[in-house]
């Protein structure tokens, strides 16, 4: 089987939340692809209209361009990737990829159960029963998850002790690779201009996987990620005389290669 590099799955992960739309059958298409489909896709009309409210919705808040949002269910949102990966050939649903990874009596496992207690990063989530598991998550880090979740709130990053997973999943198809820190040559905290990079961003990502939430992972040291730096200099007992300032002890820390 082809082998894929776990970053790129969890940034492509990241790359639709906020933006996609839950949309039942969807396996990742643009959105207004699916335009002439919904009545037939979504089970009553008012699904479709909760559709419509948050494509709205995230076109007044978030998103600019509505061809760059697609549709998709919690299973077409892996399904989008790992087909185009090659990892997959067709459809699935949650069920359907629970029992891919884990394997039948038919079938070959691509993977292994896992513990929810020994959750990490790839791993997927399951809610459902022994027979059949209903609907599936991505983990990002041992404490987040993004899931395309419902039709009122789409494709979201949550916190996984706060959502009820029953079941997890680990696959083999990640590539076995030395995971490199990201690095630090600056200072991050609030201030005005905010700071922006790809730094803030990989702070914001380092956050959640110590399970602190910064907010958006928008690469932009607003006043939430603020909060999330104190709350976990102060867990930590770190910079305890600069709260608030991701500095050499901090970054260290979460997980950074300072080189300021």
């Amino acid at each position: 089987m082809k082998k894929i590099p776990l970053k790129k799955w969890i940034d492509y992960l990241y790359s639709r939340v906020d933006i996609d739309v839950y949309v039942y059958g969807g396996n990742g298409e643009c959105i207004v692809t699916l335009f002439p489909k919904l009545t037939s896709m979504e089970k009553t009309l008012n699904d479709v209209n909760r559709v419509l409210t948050l494509l709205n919705k995230r076109l007044m808040t978030k998103v600019t361009d509505i061809f760059l949002i697609r549709g998709e269910d919690c299973s077409g949102l892996a399904i989008k990737f790992l087909t185009d990966e090659k990892i997959v050939e067709y459809d699935m649903t949650a069920n359907g990829l629970w029992e891919y990874i884990v394997g039948t009596k038919k079938t070959k496992a691509h993977g292994k159960k896992v513990a929810l207690t020994d959750v990490m990063a790839g791993d997927y989530l399951f809610q459902g029963t022994d027979s059949k598991k209903h609907h599936v998550g991505y983990a990002v880090s041992e404490n987040y998850a993004i899931e395309s979740k419902n039709h009122d709130e789409g494709v979201v990053l949550t916190k996984i002790s706060e959502r009820n997973w029953g079941y997890c999943a680990r696959p083999d198809w990640y590539e076995d690779e030395p995971i490199e820190k990201p690095i630090l040559s600056r200072e991050l905290y609030l201030t005005d201009p905010l700071i922006k990079g790809t730094d803030v961003k990989n702070c914001q990502l380092l956050l959640i996987g110590k399970g602190y939430n910064p907010g958006k992972v928008d690469g932009v040291f607003g006043k939430n990620t603020e909060i999330a730096v104190k709350n976990f200099q102060t867990d930590a007992k770190l910079d305890i005389n600069r709260l608030g300032t991701v500095g050499k002890k901090t970054a260290e820390a979460l997980g950074f290669k300072w080189e300021g």
